[in-house]
């Protein structure tokens, strides 16, 4: 049996900017809580930043 890995990526909102963090492919990209749109692909969290 194959281990998937578990990516974190940022997901946007197109339409009011809203983000948050998803794990895939464990989770779908999810629709906004916000205001229900489709939300995208932001940012891949795979480098390590420290701020």
């Amino acid at each position: 049996m194959e281990e998937q890995k578990l990516e974190a990526v940022e997901v946007k909102c197109p339409k009011c900017g809203y983000t948050m963090i998803i794990y895939m492919p464990k989770e779908e990209i999810p629709k906004c809580p916000k205001c229900g749109t489709q939300m995208v692909i932001s940012e891949l969290l795979d480098e390590g930043k420290y701020y």
